[in-house]
């Protein structure tokens, strides 16, 4: 391989994988028609009020600490008005969590763009067929540490003029994902981008019309609620009852035609920490909740989740004493395999 000039690249250092820090678990919910019909309301007028809060949140751009506090002050107030004070408090920390995710997915966006520009460009600055060390400093990453590994002008002239087509459109999206970034404005796509671009071609997605509305429909409800330590069954929003039943705050714009709140006649069960679920809703603390619709399955879903204190990471010596999982991260998948004292695979 060294011959060749292409050496293969450092495995890095084996580490352990931290704790879980946090418990999510999911049970069926067994729904009456009345029970959908409202829940099926709720969801919507709420996911509309969190989008248009969501809009209003990008428009804003980059806030510093007490221009944030004054918007969800403001926020908050004005969506009491239409849901409740409960909702108001998810609806906006939801918002926020949202943009913040859709700023470092930008950030990291900009990242991969540089990368491929660098890369292109010290191609493309070569002849077909030249060999060069890469210059340390380049034009779109800044300082760079100088690498051992030659860099390869393309094979043929024709390669080398589509690689600068592709090298100016990258340029050009770089420049304009740069200026969203500095602007605080990411591009967010509330039900996922994915399944929006599926609606162009749902031939390809293999799906009707009506199926796509259906997954599109319940992608974009939000019925998601923190926990609160200290209120009745953690959470006084989407309550858990310790009879199991489910009580769901009905948002004021509602409240006339479902009352002030919707109760599941079919009690929650958890298979799975069932009893340390019941726990914490007896000793009221916190649960969040999330409820969403399975279109395929045409199933309504409750997710309860909360903090737990995790354990310490055991060293990794200590581990090598016994069979433990391998896991190996690659750029696009993991591989897993059980290893023995001595690093052997067994299964």
């Amino acid at each position: 391989m060294a011959a060749m000039g292409s050496p293969l690249r450092r495995i890095g250092d084996p580490v352990v994988a931290a704790a879980p820090a946090g418990v999510r678990v999911r049970t069926r919910l067994h729904l009456t028609a009345d029970e959908v019909a409202a829940l099926d309301e709720i969801g919507a007028f709420l996911g509309l009020v969190y989008r248009r809060e969501l809009a209003g949140r990008i428009r804003l751009g980059g806030l510093d600490r007490k221009a944030h506090a004054v918007w969800r002050a403001e926020r908050k107030r004005a969506v009491t008005v239409v849901a409740s004070s409960r909702w108001a408090g998810a609806i906006t920390r939801a918002v926020e969590d949202q943009y913040q995710l859709g700023m470092r997915a930008l950030a990291a966006h900009v990242a991969e763009l540089r990368s491929a520009v660098t890369s292109l460009e010290q191609r493309c600055a070569l002849r077909p067929g030249e060999v060069s060390v890469p210059c340390p400093d380049d034009v779109a990453g800044g300082p760079r540490k100088s690498s051992r590994r030659p860099v390869s002008g393309y094979a043929t002239a024709a390669q080398r003029f589509s690689k600068t087509r592709r090298l100016a459109a990258l340029r050009e999206r770089l420049a304009n994902t740069q200026a969203a970034l500095e602007a605080g404005r990411p591009s967010i796509t509330v039900g996922g981008n994915r399944l929006w671009r599926t609606r162009q071609n749902l031939a390809a997605g293999e799906m009707s019309e009506q199926q796509w509305r259906d997954g599109w429909d319940a992608s974009r409800t939000f019925l998601t609620a923190d926990g609160e330590t200290g209120k009745a069954g953690g959470n006084e929003t989407i309550r858990g009852e310790e009879s199991g039943h489910l009580r769901i705050k009905v948002p004021a714009a509602l409240a006339d035609r479902f009352g002030t709140h919707l109760l599941v006649a079919a009690p929650v069960v958890f298979n799975h920490r069932g009893g340390e679920w019941a726990d914490r809703v007896a000793g009221r603390r916190a649960v969040r909740y999330d409820i969403t619709f399975d279109p395929g399955r045409g199933r309504w879903y409750l997710d309860a989740s909360w903090t737990i204190t995790p354990e310490p990471v055991p060293a990794l010596d200590d581990l090598r004493g016994g069979r433990i999982l391998g896991v190996d991260l690659n750029a696009d998948h993991l591989a897993a395999c059980v290893l023995d004292a001595s690093g052997n695979p067994i299964g």
